[in-house]
């Protein structure tokens, strides 16, 4: 697959990874699912979720670093328990679905996201542990089959009354140990190949500074713009995956 891509494209993908990787370390989610978006056009979407199921455990253990004294590690711990059998099922999943279904899961799954994040938003959502729970499972089985399932979970971590840094710092925990889950159920199938891991590696390393440049702005930013660059991100998203859908 890398050497198929041939060095202007792997030149485009590793500037597009330093991009995503500044949006993921500005926003905290959003990136992933961007250069999934960016990948699925020359490699398929088939292999851009593993290949950034790969990219993402390096990224988000850089910002899961970062953020070691921000997270909360007892609302990760609960994420993690509810989610992380469901994550495998929906991994499971995946591998038996062709690429138009996951196309349109991906564009689906970010439709939705809307308004759940304005139904939170309106009643001031308050998360507690039995909620949490809930939503965690309903996420796992998200995660297992999209890159980005932060979506979804976000208005349940920020309704337990996390603040942005904290948000950042549980979520890079959590999606830590889903990509890493992902990754073992990926390997016990031929969705994990040698190059799908090294095109990963590449793509994970390339992010890194651009965490730690993202981190910088986030301790800049307003709660307020945070969640507008979410919203406008999902749209070119959404828009993105039904175009892949169509084709």
């Amino acid at each position: 697959m890398i050497l198929d891509l041939g060095p202007l494209a792997l030149l485009a993908i590793a500037g597009a990874a330093f991009m995503t990787g500044l949006l993921h370390g500005t926003t905290g989610m959003a990136g992933g699912v961007v250069m999934a978006a960016i990948l699925a056009h020359p490699i398929g979407i088939k292999a851009a979720v593993p290949v950034m199921t790969v990219a993402l455990i390096l990224s988000h253990l850089s910002r899961a670093i970062m953020y070691v004294r921000e997270s909360d590690w007892s609302i990760a711990g609960r994420v993690l328990l509810f989610g992380a059998p469901t994550i495998i099922i929906g991994a499971v999943i995946f591998g038996m679905i062709n690429p138009t279904v996951v196309e349109i899961v991906f564009a689906s799954f970010l439709i939705s996201s809307f308004p759940i994040k304005y139904w939170a938003r309106r009643h001031q959502l308050t998360t507690g542990p039995k909620l949490l729970a809930a939503a965690s499972a309903v996420w796992g089985m998200l995660a297992g089959n999209v890159i980005g399932p932060g979506f979804f979970l976000a208005p349940f971590l920020l309704g337990t009354g996390m603040n942005r840094l904290t948000f950042v710092g549980t979520l890079a925990t959590v999606t830590l140990v889903m990509n890493v889950l992902k990754m073992s159920v990926f390997g016990v199938t031929d969705l994990l190949n040698t190059d799908i891991l090294l095109l990963g590696v590449l793509i994970g390393l390339i992010t890194i500074p651009g965490n730690w440049l993202g981190r910088s702005l986030l301790k800049r930013m307003k709660d307020s713009d945070h969640r507008i660059i979410i919203d406008v991100l999902t749209v070119l998203m959404i828009l993105n995956f039904i175009y892949l859908a169509s084709k």
